[in-house]
């Protein structure tokens, strides 16, 4: 009887230590799991961050010629030329006024900044589009 208990004992220590390994295993795994996770992570983010600082820098300028013209916009209709008979009527004397040739000022120039930023995507677009290749093979 005691070999037997001697032997539940060896094997309750054998299946402890199999099941100490696996728990190791399975421990070091999500480890290195969560460290290639965090690395990745943290990879992304720099690389998410700077490339968002770099598209600001980029499109800020022209967001901002958007959002000016938006407004200028809007503002010139309805403090330059109402449409009312009244402001028909007084649209020619409107037009010299110091806020109405400013807001024309930057309503036309606005206009030709987004025509320049469509001209510029369009040729990145199209130089990105048809790459020209040169056969080195011929001499």
């Amino acid at each position: 009887m005691r070999t037997k208990i001697k032997y539940d004992c060896a094997e309750n220590i054998l299946d402890n230590t199999v099941q100490d390994i696996q728990k190791n295993k399975i421990k070091l795994f999500l480890y290195n799991l969560a460290d290639q996770v965090y690395i990745f992570i943290g990879f992304s983010f720099g690389c998410g961050i700077k490339f968002i600082r770099v598209f600001i820098n980029i499109t800020g300028i022209y967001l901002i010629w958007i959002f000016l013209h938006y407004i200028a916009s809007h503002l010139y209709v309805r403090m330059c030329v109402p449409s009312t008979v009244i402001g028909f009527l007084l649209s020619p004397f409107m037009t010299a006024t110091p806020h109405c040739q400013g807001l024309r000022w930057i309503v036309f120039n606005a206009a030709n900044m987004i025509n320049n930023m469509w001209i510029i995507l369009g040729s990145w677009i199209m130089s990105n589009i048809l790459v020209v290749t040169r056969d080195t093979t011929t001499p």
